[in-house]
């Protein structure tokens, strides 16, 4: 393609944002729906991790089905099954419906961020791809604080329940739109008969998308590990009340965003897609150590959260454009796409479970400093991923 159609890619980039609303509403609800349910820490792990049950085993079968359905058809069902998770729990008056819900908004979750790419490529030159994917690779933090921010006021306004058709309502809104303009894209879903399942598979036999799916599964485990977990310990810990706790906590993820943005810029300028991961893993050793340090004043180990955020936000900006080197063929690219979701979801549904079993104690006590643990030996496997992509993308 000879010029980027820029409404068309944005477009294909918002729709990513408008799915991470789905994630960001529901670190803020937590207290409120542990109040009204009465559910525990470890059950609200469950709600949070249930978003991810698909995720966790079909990221990569979905990826092989972007090349079959077609990205536009997948994009649009997904937004579909976002309305009707919404709706579901917008009708729940017990955890199990709730909990249904979830799950169908990260089956569209899940949809989306593994086509929309091809939506990108198909709207975009080759000259402005890198920039775009710096753009979604942020996607996550864009759309984790725009709903974390519009989570406390819609909850003390008209309760949660309002937050959740909220979210439904802008899905429902980009579903109409897609569907309106999807002749800008220009791309038609190749036929079943004809795709190459073998070629479209390739990516799955080569070890560089394997250690970038594994990088990005253990950065997602420590972001999701503090995002999710950081309004319940400013109000239970700290005594924050729901407002702020939302708003330092969208701080902190929004901070994701240019870091995300200083990636793309990196792997524009030639540096290499593996130092930035091993850089990755090593901002999250320091900062880490300093936000667990209890010899530090609160606004300090905060400050160390958002640097966290920040700093560790170069390892997205730089790995979601892998498709452009590991996917060789058009139909590879919904593979790649679907290992690095597939490493994303597994980080997403292990981080809440392990983070609440390893903090939670006998007699309803928390022990918050067992998650530096946890969050030291991901970072580790993040740098050790670094030095393998390197080798990798140096042989390739």
């Amino acid at each position: 393609m000879s010029e980027t159609r820029w409404p068309a890619a944005l477009g294909a980039v918002a729709l990513g944002v408008i799915a991470a609303f789905t994630i960001g509403k529901l670190p803020p609800a937590i207290p409120v729906l542990r109040a009204e349910f009465g559910l525990t820490l470890a059950q609200s792990g469950w709600l949070v991790s249930m978003f991810n049950t698909l995720g966790l085993v079909a990221s990569i079968f979905l990826g092989l089905l972007v090349a079959r359905a077609g990205a536009m058809r997948l994009c649009l069902a997904a937004l579909a099954l976002i309305v009707a998770g919404g709706l579901a729990g917008v009708l729940a008056h017990g955890p199990l419906l709730l909990l249904a819900g979830r799950f169908l908004e990260g089956m569209g979750f899940l949809l989306v961020v593994v086509a929309a790419p091809a939506l990108i490529i198909a709207a975009t030159a080759d000259r402005d791809r890198k920039t775009l994917f710096s753009f979604w690779g942020g996607y996550m933090p864009a759309g984790t604080a725009i709903g974390m921010l519009a989570a406390p006021p819609l909850i003390a306004l008209a309760g949660w329940r309002a937050l959740w058709l909220a979210v439904a309502g802008a899905a429902l809104v980009a579903l109409v739109l897609l569907s309106r303009n999807r002749a800008a894209y220009r791309i038609e879903p190749p036929a079943s008969d004809t795709l190459d399942w073998r070629g479209a598979a390739a990516p799955l036999r080569r070890a560089g998308p394997w250690w970038i799916a594994l990088a990005f599964a253990c950065y997602v485990f420590n972001y999701y590990a503090i995002m999710v977990w950081l309004p319940t310990y400013l109000i239970g810990e700290r005594g924050v009340g729901l407002t702020a706790a939302a708003l330092l906590t969208a701080l902190m993820v929004a901070a994701n965003f240019p870091g995300n943005l200083v990636g793309g810029m990196l792997m524009q300028r030639g540096v290499a897609r593996g130092s930035n991961v091993i850089a990755a893993g090593l901002i999250t050793l320091v900062t880490c150590a300093a936000a667990f340090a209890e010899s530090l004043p609160d606004l300090l180990r905060y400050a160390a959260c958002v640097a966290f955020s920040f700093g560790v936000g170069v390892l997205p900006g730089s790995v979601m454009s892998a498709s452009q080197t590991h996917a060789r063929t058009p139909a590879q690219v919904g593979t790649v796409q679907g290992m690095i979701i597939q490493g994303s979801n597994i980080g997403q549904f292990v981080s809440p479970l392990v983070v609440a079993a390893a903090v939670a104690q006998a007699g309803g006590t928390l022990d918050w400093q067992r998650m530096l643990g946890l969050l030291v030996v991901s970072a580790g496997l993040i740098i050790i991923c670094g030095v393998m992509i390197r080798r990798v993308e140096r042989v390739d």
